[in-house]
């Protein structure tokens, strides 16, 4: 039972003014492809190389990922939101998932192609959370076959391409000492 004074919707309207990268994770099992978008992508650690995520307990895909063990986690350009579209409509069957889409297996694990970065993982934690699962996955491989285009983010409902350069300046320290004298 939650404590917080904070809802769902409350969450989803500032989380929505935040942009988020968006990755299509892919997995099989049995030859059996999956694949599921994500918007919860982050690095988290550098050594060992760590990756998370997170997925919905009842998704097509997060089974899998438990048995499997592996996956791959796709940096989609700004001109692949059409797949990230196509990989979010949660009741495709694999043959519907990925007959439309390029994709090439390698070692047992569908491989979507012209992507910005693939990175080939194994699971590495798996953390339960409300109704998601967190995965850390340890990245084994990365195929960077598109490092040069930009990637597709997440904002306020819809697709967008990484804009200008914001200018920072630095800031002027500030004395946090007391110069109250006795």
């Amino acid at each position: 039972m939650s404590t917080s004074s904070v809802d769902g919707h409350q969450l989803r309207m500032v989380m929505r003014r935040f942009a988020s990268p968006v990755t299509v994770v892919t997995c099989a099992a049995r030859d059996e492809p999956r694949g599921i978008t994500i918007g919860s992508f982050t690095s988290v650690s550098l050594d060992p190389p760590l990756v998370s995520f997170n997925v919905h307990q009842e998704a097509n895909s997060h089974d899998i990922i438990v048995d499997v063990g592996r996956f791959v986690v796709h940096l989609l350009t700004d001109k692949q939101a059409h797949l990230a579209n196509h990989f979010a409509l949660p009741d495709l069957t694999p043959t519907q998932q990925f007959d439309p889409v390029d994709v090439e297996w390698r070692d047992g694990l569908p491989h979507l192609r012209g992507v910005l970065a693939s990175l080939v993982c194994t699971l590495h934690a798996s953390l339960p959370a409300s109704d998601h699962s967190i995965f850390v996955g340890q990245v084994q491989e990365i195929q960077a076959q598109g490092m040069q285009q930009d990637p597709v983010l997440y904002f306020n409902r819809s697709y967008r391409s990484v804009g200008s350069e914001v200018k920072s300046m630095a800031l002027t320290p500030v004395n946090s000492g007391s110069s109250a004298s006795s």
